[in-house]
């Protein structure tokens, strides 16, 4: 009898279980209670979306029992996230928004739960990726970079690697389809590796996020946000094109996607070509500094009662065009003569050697479970990075030039990866997250290249982690604690093109963070954070042995390096009032062990005969000391709502301690500012913006041994842009003073080449089918 009892208990448990509620409500202005029809509604849980009708009403169907967040979305407005709960019934409820006056409540999946920034215990940045396009950019980095306390070191206008208060390579993570993203980024001259294909948004979080994330992001992350799924019962696309004035560049990308009840698709497609940029008007072209980069992205997603699942699969191919020395000769009174002899064509697309072939490939399935009070996130993924160098060979007389040359190096990177979280059941005003995160990785060197610049590998990590945060009245706090170890072995190489031997080297860390939040009504919030990170040395510091070409030198690890520690105070205050709105931060970073390339003061004379005598440069390491802040002042008088003014600015000393000598490659202290008119509506148009800024980059004078100090320069840009029916569009025009400056992060400033001069993009994007921007005025 007591078995059938059981028995009849969980059946009804479990029909309970699987019944279908709907979630219902209306969206309404808070002030003047008049629908907002057209917003955005979405269940994180279910990865499934809709949008208001025209009376502000939405109703999401089959819906289980269990806890979901809901977000609520609208252009102009502060976005809504909820905790809902279905237990055995429908619920109906209606959401009151209040209209934005600065970006502090983007919604922010970044640190940990899916909230509003203004929840948050660390402040998140936020970029939308239309922000591309209302910048000019080529790349994304170009609006990333954007960022105060965000910088780039550039290899050129499309080679650039994310510079977070002074830390980047293995110190920046980045996160893509929710795991991280591995691309050989131990040396600067290979990219980011990401680019816009299919993503909503990038979340940056300055300082270390090891909590998080793992090993390398002692300086912070940089999150690629995936676009949200089509409303349910839609189908809705755009396809945008745009031109680049400097280096006669063409861009498209196309994205389609659709929902059912059910499930939900996407795809899209990315195409750039770009050739040589020009600087000092059109009298000097920057040698191979062209680009031809082509990708896909496509996702279908399943939604049940039970959660929700989501494939994922990424192909991306960029060849990009490798800067020659031998191309860069000056006069006799120091001028800059372009001699590339080799280029015939006045305006060159086609990629030749020296060049970088990367191809990319990313599979990723994201699975929620919905477990009563609880839930359970599984991402799993597949990486697959090839990368390539290709350098020039010289034709034998009466040869014909082989424009592909001849492959220098090959890499090959395999990568495994899951992360796995478990969000327990809410106790009070407790949530808490426990969870695990794991990689498998291979590198492997190619047989036909000529050159090894590190050895074959494996990296195994593993990491457990738990944070908690515990919300009252105006109060959030949190805090957290991660254990993490590392294998790390590679393999013996000793032949006519590399001597390494084999070494096996284990790495482990206790990572710790708290933070604190008050916030009041809004209007101000004050935030402070202790946070730790750690890195082990990469395969570049602990056992090259070869020439870096690009850069002519010689470049010796060092297998005794430790790995690094950081330890990180952060403090910000944000006050937004009507018409003035301020924001000020301020940190100190700690960092044991900090590695570092310096030169030794010999030259390599065991190299090929056919290589360049280099001077030979080696990895050491000593404790350093960062620190800084950036601040913003905004002024929108709320009389003239069209109108807002803002200034911000970013500042960072960098110093080693034994000697208090400053750390090379840091980013100048830098003020920018912008006037920006915004109309709802003018005449037939709609979103109507004008936009001029400037950026300046203040002289730096803190700079290392045998490192160039550079001037200061003040850039102009200026964009325009609006939506006419289905259409949108931008003018933009970066550096419209056409002035000829060097960035200290520049990797060309060793040449005295000049970042680019002026360029003018347009810009033209066309939405069809179910987008709610596909409409006639």
């Amino acid at each position: 009898m007591k078995t059938y009892l059981i028995l009849a208990a969980s059946l009804l448990l479990s029909i309970d279980v699987w019944c279908q509620y709907t979630i219902s409500g209306r969206i309404l202005d808070a002030e003047n209670k008049t629908a907002l029809h057209h917003a955005t509604i979405y269940l994180t849980e279910l990865n499934k979306g809709t949008i208001s009708d025209d009376n502000g009403q939405f109703n999401i169907r089959d819906v289980g029992n269990g806890s979901y967040r809901i977000q609520i979305t609208y252009l102009g407005y502060q976005p809504v996230v909820q905790q809902v709960t279905i237990k055995g019934q429908d619920a109906k409820l209606e959401f009151n928004m209040e209209k934005a006056i600065l970006d502090i409540g983007e919604v922010v999946v970044s640190s940990s739960y899916t909230n509003t920034q203004n929840e948050n215990t660390v402040a998140v940045d936020v970029i939308k990726k239309s922000d591309m396009q209302r910048n000019g950019a080529f790349t994304v980095m170009d609006v990333i970079n954007k960022v105060p306390g965000v910088d780039a070191v550039t290899t050129g206008p499309l080679v650039s690697r994310p510079v977070i208060r002074g830390l980047s390579s293995n110190r920046v993570l980045t996160v893509a389809d929710g795991l991280r993203f591995e691309t050989q980024q131990w040396d600067d001259e290979h990219g980011i590796g990401v680019n816009e294909l299919g993503i909503d948004r990038v979340e940056i979080i300055k300082g270390p996020s090891s909590l998080l994330y793992g090993p390398e992001a002692m300086g912070g992350i940089v999150h690629f946000v995936d676009e949200n799924p089509a409303a349910v019962g839609t189908t809705q696309g755009s396809i945008l094109g745009s031109l680049y004035s400097n280096n006669i560049g063409a861009m498209t990308n196309f994205n389609l996607k659709g929902a059912k009840e059910h499930y939900n698709w996407g795809i899209n497609v990315l195409g750039k070509l770009i050739s040589d940029y020009y600087y000092n008007g059109y009298s000097f072209r920057v040698p191979n500094t062209r680009m031809l980069e082509y990708g896909a992205k496509g996702y279908i997603g399943l939604n049940r009662k039970w959660g929700s699942t989501r494939l994922t699969y990424l192909f991306n191919n960029a060849a990009y065009g490798i800067l020659d020395g031998k191309d860069i000769v000056k006069d006799a009174e120091g001028n800059i003569i372009n001699v590339d002899t080799a280029e015939t064509e006045e305006i060159p697309f086609e990629v030749e050697a020296p060049f970088h072939m990367v191809t990319d490939h990313r599979i990723n399935s994201k699975t929620i479970l919905l477990l009563g009070g609880s839930k359970v996130e599984l991402i799993l993924g597949l990486q697959n990075n090839h990368r390539s160098e290709h350098e020039e060979l010289i034709p034998q007389p009466g040869e014909k030039r082989n424009k592909e040359g001849y492959e220098y190096v090959g890499l090959n990177l395999m990568s495994g990866l899951y992360s796995l979280k478990w969000h327990l059941p809410a106790m009070g005003n407790f949530s808490t997250i426990i969870g695990s995160q794991g990689m498998y990785e291979k590198n492997t060197n190619s047989t036909k290249a000529s050159t090894r610049l590190i050895p074959d590998a494996t990296i195994m990590d593993a990491g457990f982690m738990a944070v908690t945060k515990y919300s009252i009245n105006n109060f959030n706090f949190s805090a957290g604690g991660r254990y993490d170890a590392r294998s790390l072995k590679t393999e013996a190489m000793q032949d006519s093109t590399s001597n390494f031997f084999a070494i096996s080297r284990v790495y482990d860390n206790v990572s710790t963070s708290l933070g604190a939040e008050y916030n009041l009504k809004n209007r101000f919030i004050l935030r402070s954070s202790f946070s730790t990170g750690y890195r082990s040395p990469n395969l570049n510091e602990l056992m090259a042995n070869g020439v870096k070409l690009e850069s002519l030198r010689f470049e010796q690890g060092n297998i005794n390096l430790n790995k690094e520690h950081n330890n990180e105070v952060d403090l910000s205050l944000t006050l937004a009032g009507k018409s003035l709105s301020l924001t000020v931060s301020g940190f100190i970073n700690r960092i044991t062990d900090y590695i570092y390339l310096t030169p030794t003061g010999t030259f390599d004379t065991t190299s090929s005969t056919t290589l360049p005598i280099a001077p030979v440069y080696e990895y050491r390491q000593n404790n350093a000391t960062i620190f800084g802040g950036e601040g913003g002042l905004s002024i929108h008088p709320s009389g003239l709502k069209w109108f807002s003014y803002d200034i911000k600015a970013a500042t960072l000393t960098a110093r080693r301690d034994f000697d208090d000598s400053y750390l090379p490659m840091m980013p100048t202290n830098k003020i920018y500012n912008s006037i920006t008119l915004r109309f709802d509506r003018f005449n037939k148009m709609t979103g109507v913006f004008v936009r001029v800024g400037t950026i300046t980059a203040l002289k730096q004078f803190k700079v290392a041994a045998n490192e160039l100090k550079t001037p200061s320069y003040t850039l102009v840009n200026f964009a325009v842009g609006a939506t006419l029916n289905s259409f949108e569009m931008s003018l933009c025009a970066n550096n419209l003073l056409d002035r000829a400056y060097l960035d200290n992060l520049s990797r060309f400033r060793a040449f005295d080449i000049y970042s680019p001069g002026r360029n003018i993009s347009f810009s033209l994007k066309k939405y069809f089918g179910d987008h709610p921007k596909n409409k006639k005025i």
